[in-house]
Parts: structure tokens; C-alpha cells; sequence
């Protein structure tokens, strides 16, 4: 079973927990895109502030609200 882990945004001035995901090492592609090695593949099981961009955004996905239940890439 996979362990759930904090998922954080993160800026030059501070870091906050904004979401609860499982992560998926040694996945290389999310959505048919092909990850770098600085990226993860998650799956957010539950969200802590909503109103936080993802830290790896897309043209679908933007905000931490959008994506409950859902595989996204974030930054290691």
C-alpha cells in the first residue's frame, strides 16, 4: 500500500502544507506526458488549502482545488 504523503507549495519566502497525496515513484508519465526527474506523479487524496497554484500547473489544472482524486505531476 502506498504511504500518503504532504504535498507543499513552496516560494522563495515560505513553504505551506496545502494537500495530502499518495505518491508514485518510478512512474515516468501522467496524462501522456513524459515527467523530468525532479517530478512525481500523485494522486491528491485530500486538500488543505484549495486556493494554492500546483507546482507543476498545466493548461487544465492551475489550482490545488481542481484536482481531488485526480494524478497530477509535483515537484519533488
Amino acid at each position: 500500500m502506498m504511504k500518503v504523503q504532504g504535498l507543499y507549495y513552496e516560494d522563495k519566502h515560505f513553504t505551506c502544507l496545502v494537500a495530502f497525496g499518495k505518491v508514485y515513484g518510478g512512474v515516468s508519465i501522467v496524462h501522456y506526458v513524459h515527467l523530468t526527474n525532479d517530478v512525481v506523479k500523485v494522486c491528491v487524496e485530500e486538500v488543505r488549502d484549495a486556493n494554492y497554484e500546483v507546482s507543476v500547473p498545466t493548461l487544465e489544472v492551475q489550482l490545488v482545488r481542481q484536482v481531488i482524486d485526480s494524478f497530477i505531476a509535483w515537484l519533488r
